[in-house]
């Protein structure tokens, strides 16, 4: 089976992808205004989630002290193609989360369509994405004053690999890092953990602590996240999106079709909520499947927990007049639904099903019917909420 594949070369994922805790997320904030594909432009995302108590912001950033030599680079003068990465135990190039070693180098394994899947396939990615290959956060520095520090290849795999599960759960094919994105990322968190969080965090001035033009670029061009554990926590916070209702503009981002490549980064300190994660999300070259539109959860069987997220679809939707339906098919059940087009334009179009006073249940099957004018026309799909040990 397709997943029997893709779960050998899976990044190892970190912690419990079940439904975070609205503690862990202090603010999160889309990437901001920027020419996307199309040459549209979106604005920048206005929602927080509050929570939690905010560390001592009069702290201040590491005190100096001597840089750790880490020793020449071991893959140092080993390129890498497409979808692979060099692995420094051994100095071989190895594949990437979501590709296979093929006839012609690391090849993406596509996805097919999500109501294909069977329930053992599904279950069996949501065991892959739940094991975790690095120890911690990953995250190491020296003492010296605003080091961006790095996070190890494993953790930087764990976070790419929960992105491409996402991806793949919905029908998208997987996305890359790159050395230059994944440095912009650091520095974007470097910058975004000592200085205000928010919507001018996409915008740091030059006189702001550790402030550099590659921390600047990377916090104009990525989500941000405060308060994630690692990397792979943020992409999960940015997918459930808390407080972000009227944009959901982290999760568009994410499974957006063309997203590639990416850059990952995470710090631990500063003054906002003990970390502060970035992902650049502008890149557009991915030659995945571009399905007319897809949804979370998707078609097909979901793990039950994920099923309990916003319900959002994406794509070439219906804009005017638009409804949506939902049937629960066990006793023909209409449950009470909102449909919302969301504001702003983060890679595509999108809406959300707001469920009305009701919850998931695995074993059900809940047929949804989104219609109106423009678009594809009329969009209807099952969604089949299961139980994943």
């Amino acid at each position: 089976m397709r997943w029997v594949l893709f779960s050998a070369v899976v990044a190892a994922l970190a912690g419990c992808m079940g439904v975070a805790d609205p503690a862990l997320v202090t603010v999160l904030h889309s990437a901001p205004p920027a020419p996307m594909f199309d040459g549209g432009l979106h604005p920048a995302d206005g929602g927080a989630a509050d929570a939690g108590s905010l560390p001592d912001a009069g702290s201040a950033p590491p005190d100096a002290g001597s840089l750790v030599d880490a020793g020449a680079d071991p893959c140092g003068g080993i390129s890498c193609g497409s979808g692979s990465r060099c692995e420094p135990s051994n100095r071989r190039c190895v594949c990437l989360p979501g590709y296979l070693q093929g006839a012609s180098g690391c090849e993406p394994v596509m996805p097919g369509s999500p109501s294909t899947r069977s329930q053992g396939e599904v279950c069996s990615a949501w065991t892959a994405a739940n094991q975790q290959r690095a120890a911690g956060d990953g995250f190491s520095m020296s003492t010296t004053t605003c080091d961006p520090g790095a996070v190890t290849r494993d953790a930087l795999d764990d976070g790419l690999g929960r992105l491409n599960f996402f991806r793949w759960l919905v029908g998208l094919g997987p996305t890359t890092d790159s050395a230059a994105d994944n440095d912009a990322a650091q520095k974007c968190a470097l910058v975004s953990a000592w200085n205000p969080a928010g919507a001018s965090a996409h915008f740091p001035a030059s006189t702001a602590t550790c402030y550099t033009p590659e921390g600047a670029s990377g916090a104009g061009s990525s989500n941000i996240a405060w308060g994630a554990a690692s990397a792979a926590n943020a992409i999960d916070l940015w997918m459930i999106d808390f407080g972000n209702e009227t944009t959901f503009g982290h999760r568009r981002w994410l499974l957006n079709p063309p997203l590639d490549p990416v850059g990952l980064g995470h710090y631990r300190g500063g003054n906002n909520y003990g970390s502060a994660s970035c992902i650049r999300v502008f890149g557009g070259g991915g030659a995945g499947p571009r399905p007319a539109w897809l949804a979370f959860p998707p078609p097909g069987f979901v793990p039950e927990q994920l099923s309990q997220w916003h319900w959002t679809v994406h794509g070439n939707i219906p804009l005017n007049g638009a409804s949506a339906t939902v049937t629960r098919l066990s006793d023909g059940a209409r449950l009470p639904v909102t449909f919302n087009i969301l504001s702003g334009f983060y890679g595509q179009a999108a809406a959300s099903i707001v469920r009305d006073g009701w919850a998931p249940a695995a074993g059900e099957t809940y047929h949804v019917t989104i219609s109106g004018q423009g678009g594809a026309g009329t969009i209807e799909y099952d969604v089949k909420p299961v139980g994943c040990s």
